[in-house]
């Protein structure tokens, strides 16, 4: 079975367990998901840096700075948390709509890196509309202001308007056989998904399925030359100490929000951001090699 089918499958079968369990059970299994499949998939981006390096070896230099980075990104949202939470939403845009389409495009353009922001700021403009008062209540919490619901909307606008332009004007350097109808029938479910689940669950189910499960097998590839369940096995153990190293900051995090008496899902999305950015600097150069 082909991924995308495969993809599309899942997604049905979780938008049927979404009218089917109660909104706890949905958090539980999207801080699973999120915890395992999609922390791992950011991993190993030391082993990708030295691939596009040609070197075997982790090096130091490389470790020492992608650390850096997300402290950083962490520091950030205690200076500047209006401007960080503006930078890792339209950095992850590009990243989602990278990921969904760079198999899919002849030449990777500016007009197709323009297409992949346009479809990222789709998906989270789908997502923050149809979740607008939990979206607004994290966001207060991240810059201690409430952002209007209507802001939500527009955004969502810019986001059909701008993916239709884009898609328009790429619609020649799409691959032969690229499926657009399929690619229509996707948006119309995420829609529907997204207004039916809460916002972490439906933020889960996209995250995982449709961007951390392609970004796995296009790694793996770009590792081990082929992606089987030896080679996702060994990226696995490769993975495990830098994903180990994610949960226990991540552990520290949420016994600091009971001192400091902050929604934990408020932390958790704080720490995505800290991770996000360093993972989508190296992805967009492994997406260039």
């Amino acid at each position: 079975m082909k991924l995308p089918v495969f993809n599309l499958i899942l997604t049905v079968f979780l938008f049927w367990l979404t009218t089917q369990i109660g909104a706890s059970y949905e958090e539980y299994l999207s801080y699973f998901f999120i915890l395992t499949v999609g922390i791992i998939h950011g991993s190993n981006d030391i082993s990708l840096i030295n691939v596009l390096k040609g070197q075997n070896q982790v090096s130091v230099r490389y470790l020492v700075l992608y650390v850096v980075l997300i402290l950083v990104n962490i520091s950030a949202f205690l200076i500047s948390p209006t401007i960080a939470l503006v930078f890792f939403v339209f950095v992850s845009c590009y990243h989602f709509g990278e990921q969904h389409f760079h198999n899919h495009i002849e030449e990777i353009n500016v007009y197709a890196r323009l297409l992949f922001l346009s479809y990222g700021i789709l998906i989270f403009g789908l997502l923050f509309y149809f979740n607008s008062e939990k979206t607004i209540i994290i966001i207060n919490e991240l810059i201690g202001f409430k952002l209007p619901e209507q802001l939500f909307f527009w955004f969502l606008i810019v986001g059909i308007v701008s993916t239709l332009s884009f898609y328009a004007v790429n619609f020649k350097n799409f691959k032969p056989g690229y499926n657009h109808f399929q690619e229509l029938f996707l948006i119309l479910l995420f829609a529907l998904l997204f207004k039916l689940a809460a916002l972490l669950w439906a933020f889960a189910i996209y995250f995982i399925v449709w961007h951390s499960v392609p970004s796995l097998i296009d790694q793996i590839k770009a590792l081990y030359g082929e992606a089987n369940k030896v080679n996702l096995l060994q990226f696995v153990r490769s993975s495990f100490v830098y994903w180990l190293i994610s949960i226990a900051g991540l552990v520290v995090l949420y016994y600091a929000t009971t001192y400091f008496n902050i929604d934990f899902i408020t932390v958790f999305f704080a720490f995505l951001a800290a991770i996000t950015v360093p993972h989508v600097i190296v992805m967009y150069f492994l997406n260039r090699h």
